[in-house]
This record gives C-alpha cells, structure tokens and sequence, in this order.
C-alpha cells in the first residue's frame, strides 16, 4: 500500500484527480484512497503540528503491514540553486528548529535531480541568501514520525521549487500551486509506479525465502 502526503489543498487537488481518489468519511481529517490500486491521499495542514496525530491516527485505523510514504509538495528555493518549477528528490533533510539530520534512502531509479531540503518553523523571506538550496516546513517530522514504521527506503520526499523565498514579491495562490503539481504529474506516476513494483518484487523475494 502507498501513502501520499501533502501539506496543502492545492497541492492534493491535482494527485486526487489524476489517482482517482475520493474522499473517505472514516477520519476526521483530510484522507482519500483509491481502493483499486491500495493508495491512498493524507492532508498534513501547513507545519509540523498536525503531522503526527494525522499519520499514526490513519496507520491505527488502517492498519496495513507494509507502506510507502511519499511526501509530494512544493518548496522554496535559493535562486542561485534552481528555477521556479523545477523538481527535486530530497536525499537528506535538516530540522532547522532542533539541528537533527535526516537521510532519506534512496534505492528508485529515478530521472529527478537530488537535492538537500531545510525544514523551518515559519515561511522564509530569504533576503539575505542564507539557505542554499531548498526549505519547507514538514519533511523533516514526516521523516521523524514514519522512519519508526517502515523501512526508511520506503520514505521518499518530491518537491517541486514555487518560489525564491523572496515573499515581497512572490503572490501564491492555490490555481499556481496546483500549477505546479499539475506540470509534474508524468515525473511523479513514474517514480510512484516504480516504487510500488520495487517494493513488491522485494516483498515476494522475501516470500519465497521464508
């Protein structure tokens, strides 16, 4: 079973549509699955507040013995580093609030550019060019809370650059948002559907050796 997450409606609206997903009325909280294909949809909220009680309150109530997790959303971005709309696989994140280091493990053939991601409290105004490379504000607690669950190489974190962290001059919107997502479903199918089938040829092998 996969699991996606996300932060923000408009970052969900597009992956429901394309995945099928609809609507479940067991949780008190954003969740969505397609029962076809074992995926389902959470929505976090903006920050790490929510993370936790959303995703052990659906793994209680699902209570499926193998998942992926695969957080998909938007990020900021030094302008040195990346051009708006760009899309990245984060293999090491930063919690800025408590200085932990994360590493997500890679193990998907994948055609995304990598990068790092720094994990911040509040929405940045990076005037003076102190991150340099990408910031949000949930991965590194999606990491922390669902590592324990499953093995980390079933964890994976897309992001897709919305802005220079330059919020003057930057004017967001859910339309744009979903723009984004929407301009990188192909590269998102591809890696969701080569993580399904990695995880179930190794579950199998698993299988036959037991």
């Amino acid at each position: 079973m996969q699991c996606i997450l996300t932060a923000l409606k408009a970052e969900s609206d597009p992956l429901i549509a394309s995945f099928n997903l609809v609507r479940s009325s067991s949780f008190n909280f954003p969740v969505f699955v397609n029962s076809t294909q074992e995926l389902y949809l959470i929505g976090l909220g903006v920050g790490k507040s929510k993370v936790e009680y959303r995703i052990k309150s659906f793994t209680d109530k699902i209570n499926e013995p193998l998942m992926q997790f695969i957080n998909i959303g938007v990020a900021g971005s030094n302008q040195r580093f990346s051009e708006i709309g760009e899309i990245f696989l984060i293999n090491k994140i930063t919690d800025e609030q408590f200085g932990h280091f994360y590493y997500p493990d890679i193990l998907i053939d994948h055609s995304m550019m990598e990068s790092d991601i720094v994990t911040v409290m509040d929405m940045v105004n990076d005037k003076d060019n102190i991150y340099d490379s990408l910031v949000d504000m949930e991965a590194s607690e999606i990491f922390r809370v669902c590592s324990p669950m499953i093995p980390i190489h079933n964890i994976a974190f897309i992001k897709i650059v919305s802005d220079h962290m330059e919020m003057d001059h930057t004017n967001f919107n859910g339309t744009l948002i979903s723009s984004f997502i929407t301009d990188k479903l192909e590269s998102i199918i591809i890696f969701s559907t080569s993580n399904v089938n990695k995880s179930r040829t190794t579950l199998e092998a698993v299988s036959r050796s037991s």
